[in-house]
């Protein structure tokens, strides 16, 4: 169902890198674009932001390119030593060494007393100052000098550029000495922005805002979509919308804890099904009301306990215990929250919906009523406001709509004391109010 793996990108190969979402997509080519001029590129982001895909996804598509994960590595030059196959170096500078074996002293004569031309090359390694030479024998001091020299001779046989990870602020001062370097090679960073702010050097970081690319706030509702449908396509309709939820409530702000989140919900829901279909069921369950009447009463009762536990904090001198029956018109109706603050009565109720929405004449009795009993006596109404999960909800003007997210709903019923103080706070920001300020009578 999900192909996302239990290790970190960082240790993934370029072979099975998926790069999903359009924001993301964008920033791949704008990097690609950097690379073909043979630029500075510079990513930034916290952790978990998708630095390191782009880059992997860089490496897939560039052969050439050198992949240097610097998280426990405090040496560049050593960490790109690692990376070098001596092997393949001289495989792929053995036939420009062959074309110019008689220039090098591999005379026709070697070659009819049977001296072979591999052997012959192995043994002149450090005789010749020659660049293929140096390659096929791989004659450098195996150090950042060494690397320079390295990428400096074979720049020119074939396409190479470096990406460097989780770059720490150990790291800067070799990395402006590669970049004034001279190299004429794509050198492409992730930079977390603890490390990048630190920065002080302004000509180290001009070059690095040049061609700066910022992840932190790359996320968006279409990537979350893309990315949520690329790792885990077969449940994506389900769990997208509980994700979208709880990333708009700030518990999910990177790619990697979207995924994390995904693979332990729909491991949670595996462990109980034995199908697909049931794991879809599961999954939507978890964040859909099954029954909308009585779980609108009980959010009531809860915001009631929290606001009346509150209530100093939000100058609410009076929180009624129960519903409320308030009357306008020779009609009465509903309340699921009434209590008094600066003299005045505030009056909400909860409408929840699972599908279409229903007329319902109760509210709009509400907007009528303007003065309402409590604690024995008579109060004006100050604002009435209506706790929904449905932006479609048409309201008379003088009743405030407030909309929470189903999945935020939900996890109040289940006993979020701090997502219910945030509902109940939210209550008097709707109406710019903190504390003890004045509020005007809507009639």
């Amino acid at each position: 169902m999900c192909n996302i793996p239990n290790v970190t990108v960082t240790t993934w190969s370029s072979r099975n890198v998926v790069l999903a979402g359009p924001s993301y997509k964008k920033y791949l080519q704008k990097t690609l674009d950097l690379v073909k001029q043979n630029q500075v590129a510079s990513i930034i982001g916290q952790p978990g932001m998708g630095k390191t895909t782009i880059l992997r996804k860089l490496e897939q598509e560039n052969a050439g390119f050198i992949y240097l994960d610097m998280a426990n590595m405090k040496d560049i030059g050593q960490e790109f030593w690692s990376k070098i196959d001596r092997e393949k170096a001289k495989m792929d500078v053995f036939p420009i060494i062959k074309a110019n074996a008689k220039r090098l002293g591999y005379s026709f004569f070697k070659k009819i007393r049977g001296v072979p031309l591999q052997a012959w090359i192995s043994a002149q390694c450090g005789k010749f100052d020659d660049k293929y030479m140096r390659i096929y024998c791989l004659d450098y001091q195996q150090d950042f000098e060494g690397m320079i020299h390295f990428l400096s001779d074979i720049k020119e046989l074939w396409s190479v550029g470096i990406l460097i990870d989780e770059v720490r602020e150990i790291h800067i001062p070799a990395i402006h000495r590669l970049i004034n370097a001279g190299l004429e090679i794509p050198l492409v960073m992730a930079i977390p922005t603890d490390v990048y702010s630190k920065i002080s050097d302004l000509a180290i970081r001009r070059r690095l805002d040049e061609s700066r690319i910022s992840l932190d706030n790359a996320l968006t509702p279409e990537d979350l979509k893309e990315i949520v449908d690329a790792y885990c396509h077969g449940v994506s309709e389900e769990i997208y919308p509980l994700v979208l939820s709880m990333w708009r409530g700030r518990e999910l702000n990177t790619v990697s804890s979207v995924l994390q989140f995904v693979k332990r919900e729909v491991e949670k829901a595996g462990k109980e099904c034995e199908d697909l279909n049931c794991v879809k069921m599961k999954i939507k369950s978890s964040f859909t009301l099954n029954d909308v009447e009585s779980q609108a009463r009980e959010l009531e009762k809860v915001l009631r306990e929290t606001l009346q536990s509150i209530s100093k904090e939000l100058g609410i001198t009076y929180v009624h215990p129960r519903s409320k029956r308030v009357e306008a018109k020779d009609r009465t109706t509903l309340v699921g929250i009434a209590l008094v603050r600066n003299e005045l009565a505030y009056l909400g109720v909860v409408r929840l919906f699972n599908g279409e929405l229903n007329v319902d004449k109760d509210l709009e009795l509400l907007g009528e009523v303007n003065e309402v009993d409590l604690e024995r006596k008579k109060f004006q109404v100050g604002q009435r406001f209506v706790i929904t999960n449905s932006d479609s909800l048409n309201l008379d003007k003088r009743i405030k709509k407030i909309v929470v997210p189903t999945m935020e709903i939900i996890r109040i019923l289940e006993g979020d004391g701090e997502m219910s103080e945030e509902l109940a706070k939210a209550i008097f920001k709707e109406f710019n109010l903190s504390g003890t300020e004045e509020v005007e009578v809507q009639t």
